[in-house]
């Protein structure tokens, strides 16, 4: 499958060197308004830069949407009615209305459009989703799931993602926070029930160069899912280089697990007095960038090879989150946070 990427910033480089280790894959190219970063990111990685879209898409059968948060639901419409299969980063788009047009458009088109979950694909979560179908820990009564990073912290510099036309997904809810929202879906076959959670949004870092930081920098959501647990949920992104981390913590009535990600590829389980550790990361294709969780570069190719193969009508791994599923976050954090919204 010819595979090209639009936007040639970090996450779209990731997922270009994702396909270059996948199987069955062909990186096509990479297109980008930004013309010279199109044509850096190309020639690091070996492959063309597409200057015009038609050219674009007449070299490629997929197309990976990895630019900016306000041109997703554009691209990826476009991309499907030339017929073009989608994996579109998350967040799907900025709000439910371009959500909706994306999922209606996808629902009448011939091809396989899914958003970038990627941690759905992490050796940690579906062990996790292998305990809980295998009733390990009894009745799950409570979830905490946690995200800090430092970036709010490390990047002074003032960009879009700081910008009150961005508030809705990319502060720390909206960037790091519905992947978490994304995993209590997935992990737990039931929605968020909105109505009873209770939001907390702050800006830590108030200003960059001399610019109001208009987007939630910390995030804190207490609630229930619709199914019964209750669950906490934390995203930062001011968050100090001994709390960054992604944590998983879940109590059912016979048993908890629990998982730190600087622990390591390790996942603690126990349903008596001892924690027991469960390994949770296997062979490595792609080295992970410093402070990320472990096996994060992998679970890109993991993706990658799940929407191939659906695609292809294939085997698969079955954790593919379709627009469908985007869409449903995208419910979820925008009720979130306009109940915690920053003024």
């Amino acid at each position: 499958m010819r595979v090209g990427i639009i936007g040639a910033g970090g996450i779209g480089r990731t997922h270009a060197r994702a396909v270059l280790a996948g199987e069955g894959t062909l990186l096509a190219g990479l297109y980008d308004v930004d013309k010279a970063r199109a044509a850096s990111a190309a020639d690091d990685l070996g492959v063309r830069a597409f200057t015009s879209l038609d050219e674009f898409y007449e070299a490629v059968d997929a197309v990976v949407v990895a630019s900016p948060n306000r041109t997703h639901a554009a691209y990826a419409c476009e991309a499907v009615d030339r017929g073009r299969h989608v994996l579109c980063e998350k967040p799907m788009a900025v709000d439910l209305e371009e959500t909706a047009a994306m999922r209606d458009r996808a629902a009448g088109a011939a091809v396989v459009c899914c958003v970038g979950f990627n941690y759905r694909y992490l050796g940690v979560v579906q062990e996790i989703r292998r305990q809980l179908h295998d009733g390990v820990l009894g009745q799950v009564l409570h979830v905490d799931l946690a995200f800090r990073r430092g970036s709010a912290l490390t990047r002074k510099t003032f960009t879009w993602r700081d910008d009150a036309g961005e508030r809705f997904t990319s502060g720390a809810l909206g960037d790091l926070g519905v992947h978490l929202i994304d995993l209590l879906h997935h992990l737990f076959d039931g929605p968020v029930d909105t109505a009873g959670c209770q939001v907390g949004l702050r800006t830590k870092v108030a200003a960059k160069e001399g610019r109001r930081v208009r987007v939630d920098d910390h995030a804190f959501v207490s609630g229930r899912l619709a199914t019964g647990p209750h669950f906490t949920l934390t995203a930062s992104k001011s968050s100090t280089p001994d709390d960054v981390g992604f944590r998983v913590s879940v109590t059912g009535s016979h048993g908890e697990l629990l998982y730190r990600s600087q622990d390591g590829p390790v996942l603690h389980v126990r349903t008596g007095v001892e924690w027991e550790p469960v390994k949770v990361l296997g062979a490595t294709r792609l080295e992970d960038p410093p402070g990320e969780v472990p096996g994060w570069a992998d679970s890109f190719v993991a993706q990658l090879h799940d929407w191939t193969a659906t695609v292809a009508g294939a085997e698969r791994l079955g954790a593919l989150a379709g627009f469908d599923d985007g869409h449903r976050a995208q419910q979820v954090l925008d009720e979130l946070l306009r109940k915690g919204e920053v003024s």
